[in-house]
């Protein structure tokens, strides 16, 4: 997690609460999937329309890497690394 945004990210569940912030995470990911589909349906065919889409995905993944850090504050933040660090070990073996 980035530790600056740490504080905002409180703010945003004291504010809004949990399940408000678990439903825009939800809503936040169904977008990215939405624009990173439509990225491999331009790409190589329209290079004007694949542009605008890599914009819209910038954004929806700044989108999701908020929403994301907010749901490691709701679930438990060190589970989840310890988690990802085992998902990453077990996937560089493969590689």
């Amino acid at each position: 997690m980035k530790e600056e945004f740490r504080p905002a990210y409180k703010k945003f569940l004291e504010a809004w609460g949990e399940d408000a912030q678990i439903m825009m995470a939800i809503e936040e990911m169904s977008e990215l999937t939405k624009e990173l589909c439509k990225y491999l349906r331009y790409k190589g065919f329209k290079e004007k329309d694949a542009e605008s889409v890599v914009e819209n995905i910038n954004e929806e993944t700044a989108d999701v890497l908020n929403c994301v850090e907010q749901l490691e504050l709701i679930f438990n933040e060190k589970k989840i690394n310890g988690i990802r660090k085992e998902k990453i070990d077990r996937t560089l073996k493969k590689v």
